[in-house]
């Protein structure tokens, strides 16, 4: 399952944000070469005081340990709210207050 890192800073009444996600993306080839378990995120979003201000459908051939950068209109205080779903069906969701 993905580890986060985010930072979400807000400027001028944008929020810009920074997430990191910890996973190995393997997709199934990948996986049988390496002799692993095909382990990948299929879909992140982003909430903003429970309002999707970013949502992605990935797939396994993007690379290990994905940066992501967006922004949106928020203000200092703000929660935001990440959560992933992995290949197998599994949810991570981590919070963090904008500052």
């Amino acid at each position: 399952m993905a580890n986060m890192k985010i930072k979400a800073k807000e400027k001028d009444g944008v929020v810009g944000v920074k997430a990191m996600f910890t996973s190995l993306m393997a997709d199934k080839e990948e996986a049988e070469k390496k002799k692993i378990t095909a382990e990948f995120l299929t879909q992140i979003v982003a909430k903003n005081n429970g309002t999707v201000v970013f949502e992605i459908t990935t797939s396994g051939f993007m690379s290990e340990n994905p940066l992501f950068k967006f922004s949106y209109k928020g203000k200092a205080g703000d929660k935001l709210e990440i959560t992933t779903t992995d290949n197998s069906g599994k949810t991570e969701t981590e919070t963090e207050a904008v500052k």
